[in-house]
């Protein structure tokens, strides 16, 4: 089905903002537009975008498209690819700092609000911390299959909980011991 597919922002500045093709889903479309447009793949893999299937990108009709229906046969309708803005973190410290000291300076010109330079101090010290403070290292969390039962993924050194009375809980491995066995059920030699 001929379908024009509409990239928006810094897609459409880079690549062109309309292509008229011959695409059922819009993994087919990425595929046909990545083989005629150099660095488009890339473009596409290092960014987020919103994927709305219909005549217009904000009609209340339109299909939004997440990452199940990539693959999905789409309906009658132009398909519009729109990068999503995201913020950094040092963004929203940057951005405490300023409105903590806006506010602390506003409170000297309101009756009363004395009050609010204690919270806009607050305000800009909680985002020059932030600014100074190191960034944690997240690792990806390993399923372990070892144990059945509940999901059992905590890490060394988490502090190990005391539990008076009775409760229901998951719980957590405290040591754990292995042997082995051959597969066939014979004694090992």
């Amino acid at each position: 089905m001929m379908r024009t597919v509409r990239l928006y922002g810094s897609l459409a500045e880079r690549f062109g903002a309309s292509f008229r093709l011959d695409v059922r889903s819009l993994a087919e479309a990425c595929r046909a537009l990545g083989a005629q447009l150099p660095g488009f793949r890339q473009a596409i893999e290092d960014g987020r975008f919103r994927v709305v299937c219909g005549k217009s990108r904000r009609s209340k009709r339109a299909l939004h498209l997440d990452k199940d229906l990539i693959t999905f046969g789409l309906p009658e309708g132009d398909l519009h690819i729109v990068p999503v803005i995201r913020a950094r973190k040092s963004g929203m410290s940057v951005g405490k700092i300023i409105v903590g000291t806006l506010i602390a300076v506003a409170s000297f010109w309101i009756p009363g609000g004395q009050f609010l330079l204690g919270l806009g101090i607050s305000l800009a010290l909680q985002g020059v911390s932030s600014l100074l403070s190191p960034k944690k290292k997240t690792e990806k969390q390993k399923k372990s299959y070892m144990f059945q039962g509940a999901d059992n993924v905590s890490e060394q050194g988490i502090p190990v909980p005391l539990i008076y009375g009775r409760a229901m809980v998951n719980p957590i491995t405290i040591s754990a011991g292995v042997t082995t066995a051959n597969s066939n059920g014979l004694p090992t030699a």
